[in-house]
């Protein structure tokens, strides 16, 4: 477990110092691109990589890897055949997906001029729907690895992406074209190659395991609608902000254009209330305020999972309450000074490593403003894992699905009601908002429905966290304000210096009130405890 553990982080940091190295190449050689040509890219490159995080990120082994992991200790062939018949339904039902999105597209560069938005993005998004059908497949082969015990190809998965991405946008878009089109065009090849290979690198292993194509639904009928079963309502809570951010990517590709233009099919009065790169701004902001949600939310939410879990098998709903609110009180004294950091540093982090190349200064300018606002909402985005798991381990997957649904709607309407008045900001606003209205949702309903959750601890917590931030911030600005330069030599040192202000001052101030959430954390407090036995070891 330690070896898997291991592996598995050191996969994702591996994976992540990647993925901002890919944008960072890509916004040197497209920038936000003219014309809107990377918006396009971006707005069809959304519904594959929101699958990629869907499915390739774990989520699929939610049903599969239990099912899986029980039949392989009784009746190995057995296992084998849920796995082929896992891979035959999700290759029948996404293939049939992707043809409809292909006649879709086929529609858009048919009856659309080859000069337009549509025809482009009608293009791109042809060439990039059968990467679902791929990482989706992958995701399977994954899961199934983990559960044998090998986590060295799962840990691969993300990676060779980015790596194939990079060699295209760095090696090959020099010598293929000048042109943005086209570059993106390669692009799209990439990413393809790259399901190719991320699919088929687990076969090897597999086969060595003994695995055959078996496809016989009938043998493993139970099995395969166990695995299924509640899938879809889990997978859409836990990804809820990846589905608002595509929502928002599809309102900026739509919405934007020329600002002396009118929006042809709102009338003759309506101009377009967003700038070409809108899209763009989202997607390069997206990797700053996924740091914090990854290494937070994420992390807490995974951490905490067994052992809601634990309690919730016992039936013991007080232990239950106290280490749910234990988590999230230590997920808003990381959340909300890292959420303040992120805006702080917003214009410095966005000139440090996106402003080269292509991407020019008002480029950068309108992605540190997507990044400011991104970051009122990471104390929402790192709240939202931890307490969708807290309704799973009760067996509750309705509330969550149906509270997601209401503000996947109520970020739609927040964007289109905040573009007007604030343009692209107003996607982030809206983001934000929303996820910030189902975080405390979810948190009523906890509490209406099972109880036992401690407000005193948590506000208090907020509050402590909030006054150190506050003061964080003003320590911060002082710093930053006596340091010149406007290159990336000063932006390190205000990165530096002012981040190691700002660490040394919140935990001071914290600690001087009486925050004793970082020393529980640091000394391994959150675990289990023995059977029957009341969880007393904290006062708020």
């Amino acid at each position: 477990m330690l070896r898997g553990t291991l592996i598995v982080g050191i996969g994702t940091l591996f994976s992540r110092i990647l993925g901002m190295l890919r944008d960072m190449a890509t916004a040197a050689t497209l920038g936000m691109s003219v014309d809107g040509v990377m918006d396009s890219f971006v707005v069809a490159f959304r519904l594959p990589d929101v699958a990629r995080r869907l499915f390739g990120d774990g989520a699929l082994g939610i049903g599969f890897i239990p099912v899986f992991g029980r039949l392989w200790a009784t009746d190995r062939q057995k296992a084998w055949t849920l796995l082929s018949v896992a891979l035959g339904w999700v290759f029948l039902f996404l293939t049939g997906f992707v043809l409809i999105g292909e006649f879709c597209c086929w529609i858009g560069f048919t009856y659309f001029h080859p000069d337009s938005r549509v025809y482009l993005i009608s293009h791109l998004l042809a060439l990039l729907l059968p990467y679902l059908i791929l990482i989706c497949m992958a995701a399977i082969a994954s899961a199934t690895l983990q559960m044998l015990g090998r986590f060295e190809i799962p840990a691969m998965i993300p990676p060779i992406l980015s790596i194939i991405w990079l060699f295209g946008i760095l090696v090959a878009a020099p010598y293929f074209s000048d042109d943005p089109t086209d570059q993106c065009y390669l692009l799209t090849i990439c990413i393809l190659i790259a399901g190719v290979i991320q699919f088929f690198i687990h076969f090897p292993i597999l086969r060595a395991y003994g695995f055959r194509f078996d496809f016989r639904p009938r043998l493993v009928r139970p099995e395969v609608a166990e695995v299924f079963r509640g899938f879809f309502p889990q997978l859409f809570s836990l990804m809820s902000l990846q589905l608002n951010i595509l929502a928002a990517s599809g309102v900026a590709w739509l919405f934007s254009g020329p600002p002396d233009q009118i929006v042809a099919w709102l009338g003759d009065f309506v101009h377009y209330p967003l700038r070409p790169g809108a899209a763009s701004a989202i997607y390069y902001s997206e990797r700053l305020y996924e740091f914090p949600q990854g290494l937070i939310g994420l992390a807490l939410a995974t951490a905490i999972y067994p052992l809601l879990a634990q309690h919730a098998a016992r039936k013991n709903f007080k232990s239950l309450g106290e280490d749910l609110t234990l988590g999230l009180r230590i997920q808003f004294v990381f959340s909300i000074p890292a959420g303040i950091g992120l805006m702080l540093f917003s214009e410095k982090l966005a000139h440090l490593l996106f402003q080269r190349g292509a991407f020019t200064p008002s480029d950068m300018a309108r992605t540190a403003d997507m990044i400011f606002w991104f970051g009122t909402g990471v104390w929402a985005f790192c709240a939202l894992p931890i307490l969708i798991r807290a309704f799973y381990v009760l067996g509750d997957t309705r509330t969550p699905f149906r509270v997601g649904v209401l503000c996947c709607l109520l970020n739609i309407v927040f964007a289109l009601a905040f573009i007007w008045p604030f343009g692209e900001e107003g996607l982030a606003i809206a983001a934000s908002l929303a996820a910030g209205v189902q975080s405390l949702l979810l948190l009523g309903l906890f509490v209406l429905r099972h109880g036992h959750i401690n407000h005193r601890g948590i506000l208090v917590s907020i509050f402590r966290a909030g006054i150190a931030s506050g003061l964080m911030a003003i320590c911060v600005l002082t710093v930053m304000s006596t340091i010149p330069g406007q290159d990336s030599v000063s932006d390190i040192i205000h990165l530096i210096l002012g981040g190691s202000v700002g660490i040394f001052v919140f935990l001071f101030v914290h600690r001087f009130l009486g925050g004793r959430e970082l020393g529980i954390l640091v000394r391994g407090r959150l675990r289990k405890t023995s059977p029957g036995k009341p969880n007393s070891r904290r006062r708020s």
